[in-house]
């Protein structure tokens, strides 16, 4: 999702905010260490300014601290959007992304007490309705 710090934006942060309008302001996106990059461009926008960060958590302290702004995984920031330390400008123009996470196992053989414990705790959680 993507996000801006308080005050990080001269005008109000909304849904409607358009790439071109994040044009002027310096993104922060993971610094990408692949030999063969992928063609996918992660919510890149041309020809605005870049910072790079080797992980999501040196990324999220970059945006917090005003210095950028960039997508983060919801759940990495949910605390700081409940308290309003991070603004989310997810949009029609600026979306999200949604992933599908998946846990599977054999049926053909016993597990370990840690796979069990970790299966029966994953079981728990979905029907619970709590998220992952």
């Amino acid at each position: 999702m993507p996000v801006v710090a308080p005050g990080f934006l001269p005008f109000a942060p909304g849904r409607e905010i358009a790439p071109e309008q994040m044009r002027p302001f310096t993104q922060c996106v993971i610094r990408d260490t692949a030999r063969r990059p992928s063609p996918e461009s992660y919510f890149l926008i041309d020809g605005a300014h870049q910072c790079s960060a080797p992980d999501h958590l040196m990324k999220k302290e970059l945006i917090l601290h005003g210095l950028a702004w960039g997508h983060l995984p919801a759940w990495l920031i949910e605390d700081e959007l409940r308290d309003r330390r991070l603004i989310s400008i997810a949009g029609a123009h600026l979306p999200g992304r949604t992933e599908t996470l998946a846990a599977v196992r054999r049926r053909d053989r016993p597990h370990g007490p840690v796979a069990q414990a970790l299966w029966l705790h994953l079981q728990a959680q979905v029907a619970s309705g709590e998220a992952l």
